[in-house]
């Protein structure tokens, strides 16, 4: 286990959606390379290194308890400390609620994600937040956490601000 490595489980949410281009000179739908994944590899030599791995793909509105197990199974089977959990805003405090519950031992888990894809957006808030959860990791204790907007938040301090499109 790498002391700077970080575990990135995706849920899903708007973070890496994209939704098909037609390129309308090759007459083609165009999908562009979303993922988390490349965005971290076309990173110029990061401090740390990164494994990834898929829960579930959905938007957070549809994630039930069913997968929120899945996800706390995930986290407990990992041998690595610095989880990063990819999740759709909308229901993303549920999830840090139920993760509480859990009591998982010795693991920082940060909860991240976006109002806007991480590609294909000049105003995606989604490389800001995933780089400020995982700097955040070296300075948190072992739990659970939010991180958005440039902030790290306990799951019972912060809320959504719809109207604003940011988490206070």
């Amino acid at each position: 286990m790498v002391k700077n490595h970080v575990h990135i489980i995706k849920m899903g949410g708007t973070i890496e959606f994209i939704d098909p281009a037609y390129d309308a000179f090759n007459k083609k739908l165009l999908k562009l390379d979303a993922t988390i994944d490349s965005y971290l590899q076309n990173l110029i030599q990061p401090h740390f290194n990164f494994s990834t791995e898929i829960v579930v793909e959905k938007d957070s509105r549809d994630i039930t308890d069913e997968d929120r197990k899945k996800l706390s199974d995930a986290i407990v089977s990992t041998p690595h400390e610095n989880i990063i959990i990819t999740h759709g805003t909308f229901t993303m405090q549920q999830t840090a609620q139920f993760l509480e519950q859990q009591a998982i031992a010795n693991k920082k888990i940060i909860l991240t994600g976006s109002m806007a894809p991480i590609i294909g957006f000049a105003a995606s808030d989604a490389g800001f937040n995933l780089g400020f959860a995982i700097a955040s990791l070296s300075s948190i204790k072992p739990g659970v956490y939010l991180s958005m907007n440039g902030g790290i938040f306990e799951s019972s301090e912060v809320e959504k601000n719809i109207e604003l499109l940011r988490f206070e």
